[in-house]
């Protein structure tokens, strides 16, 4: 190559030096860049021309043919495997080979991350310094794909909360620390537990239509809204209900004979004072037309509502529920705590509690089940009742608070899910009302203050209004546990294991791996 040329391609290499230092140093195209652009290409144009016969002798040459070949077969792979991945980025598929699944959503998480019609934004605000912020990032990240698996819909963004202070104070974010905030349709719902089970529900709760409204009886001295020193409250129930998006009044029948038409759930805590007739009638009307109804029941007292859960084929037992210890000294009563252990797995409220989880009781009464008298027609047709909470063998009942004698064992049923519907005499005869939803509850303290957050309460709580409230899909999601593969065994098994395999496996291959070096060593 000429002199000349030489000094061509150094005039070509500074002149696309400067048009890339004045691009970055102006951050936009201006029209001088024109310039250093075309002074590039006129430079290797004039180098090619001077030398034109030396690089004509050059690409006919067999080394530079054969390394033009190579060269265009390498820019040919590396095409192939940039369009795989490209391709691969927007059209894959994953396999969830685990277990339990533990690494697919949930169907329920499937079919609302499906069904959105719009833009869900999904912002998650972090602090920069805080513990673990990188490990949160990532795993969020890697949940939140699964949904935009389902559905391109999903947009995520990250935000700095001190580098954007327009945000937290646009959706009233004080704490900054692993929060995420959902947008859908100018609905907000924000969570701080990072997990399926959370972000369905709250999910669920942006997509939710219209709010739905729970009324807290009053005026039977049941358990209030009112804070109370003692925790004998409903305002957390009232905040966790509220936090769901649900509308939640207290509502006495001084203020009208018959509940407000836009009831969903009706909510009877701890009731100790008398119902009168009207006022029973108006619930049994409310039920007949579909209504859905929470009653817990304080033990020891008798408020008169026998007639109504009876028609249910149920009855308080009038007793006390509690667990017994086993001690060196015999076994003793504890009635700090009853814990409740068995679900049922028929009704979606209680389907999602693990084996190992537990709601907690403070001495409840126990719900039997009635049988239903013979000749005498049924007050609801199409009964069906669910146990759906029960205490395991290590639990006793007594009549009395002393704790005296031999009380009976366990298990006892202390909440029962009842679904049926009013037969109603008109003028056709017989008829059957809308379908009523209820649960009964052996004890009012697992919706007060006291215990409300205590283990699964809370789950239990929030499920028995969603089911209530008719919206499955509010209802916590089952956590999915890890399974372990155990291999088990025997001596005999071990050695067999040891000496069959883990030892000869490596002499086999450091013999192969010398015979070959001796061969090659050789040849």
């Amino acid at each position: 190559m000429s002199r000349l040329g030489k000094i061509l391609f150094l005039l070509a290499g500074l002149s696309i030096v400067s048009f890339a230092i004045i691009r970055f140093l102006i951050g936009g195209w201006v029209p001088f860049l024109w310039f250093a652009l075309g002074f590039t290409i006129l430079f290797i144009l004039a180098a090619f021309f001077v030398d034109r016969k030396f690089f004509s002798e050059f690409f006919f040459l067999r080394t530079t043919r054969q390394g033009m070949s190579m060269g265009a077969m390498i820019i040919m792979v590396l095409s192939a495997i940039v369009a795989l991945n490209f391709l691969g980025s927007r059209h894959y598929k994953t396999w969830d080979l685990s277990l339990n699944k533990v690494n697919t959503l949930s169907e329920q998480s499937q079919k609302l991350a499906g069904s959105l019609q719009e833009t869900l934004k999904v912002i998650y605000f972090y602090q920069d310094g805080a513990t673990g912020v990188d490990q949160n990032k990532r795993l969020f990240m890697e949940l939140i794909k699964k949904y935009q698996d389902i559905n391109s819909k999903i947009q995520l963004e990250f935000v700095e909360v001190n580098e954007r202070p327009d945000l937290t104070a646009k959706y009233n974010i004080s704490k900054g620390s692993s929060l995420v905030l959902l947008e859908y349709k100018d609905k907000t719902n924000v969570i701080e537990k990072i997990d399926e089970q959370e972000l369905t529900s709250a999910l669920a709760k942006v997509t939710r239509e219209k709010d739905k409204h729970v009324y807290i009886l009053e005026g039977h001295g049941e358990v209030g809204l009112a804070e109370s020193e003692d925790g004998r409250s409903l305002s957390l129930f009232k905040t966790l209900l509220e936090g769901n998006r649900y509308t939640v009044n207290p509502f006495n029948f001084n203020q009208s004979a018959q509940l407000p038409s836009d009831t969903d759930v009706l909510v009877i805590v701890g009731p100790s004072q008398n119902f009168l007739e009207f006022e029973i009638k108006a619930i049994e009307n409310y039920l007949a037309q579909g209504g859905s109804l929470v009653l817990a029941l304080e033990p020891g007292k008798n408020p008169g509502l026998d007639a109504l859960t009876q028609a249910w084929g149920i009855s308080p037992a009038r007793d006390v529920v509690v667990t017994v210890l086993e001690t060196p000294f015999g076994n003793a009563v504890d009635p700090r705590v009853t814990k409740g252990v068995e679900f049922s797995k028929e009704s979606t409220i209680t389907k999602p509690f693990g084996k190992s989880e537990v709601t907690i009781f403070r001495m409840p009464q126990g719900l039997v089940k009635l049988n239903q008298q013979d000749g005498q027609p049924p007050k609801v047709k199409d009964l069906e009742l669910i146990e759906l909470v029960k205490t395991n063998s290590q639990s006793m009942s007594f009549t009395d608070l002393n704790f005296k004698g031999q009380g009976n064992k366990g298990p006892f049923t202390l909440v029962y899910e009842i679904k049926g519907s009013y037969a109603l005499n008109g003028s056709g005869g017989e008829a059957s009302a809308q379908p009523f939803h209820a649960v009964v509850i052996g004890d009012e303290d697992i919706l007060t203050n006291q215990l409300l957050y205590q283990n699964l309460n809370r789950d239990l709580a929030l499920n028995m209004v969603s089911a209530l409230a008719k919206e499955d899909t509010l209802i916590s999601i089952t956590p999915k546990e890890v399974s372990a593969t155990k291999m088990e065994l025997t001596p005999t098994q071990f050695l067999i294991y040891i000496f069959g395999f883990i030892i000869p496996f490596p002499v086999v291959l450091y013999i192969l791996s010398g015979v070959i070096w001796f061969k090659r060593r050789s040849a």
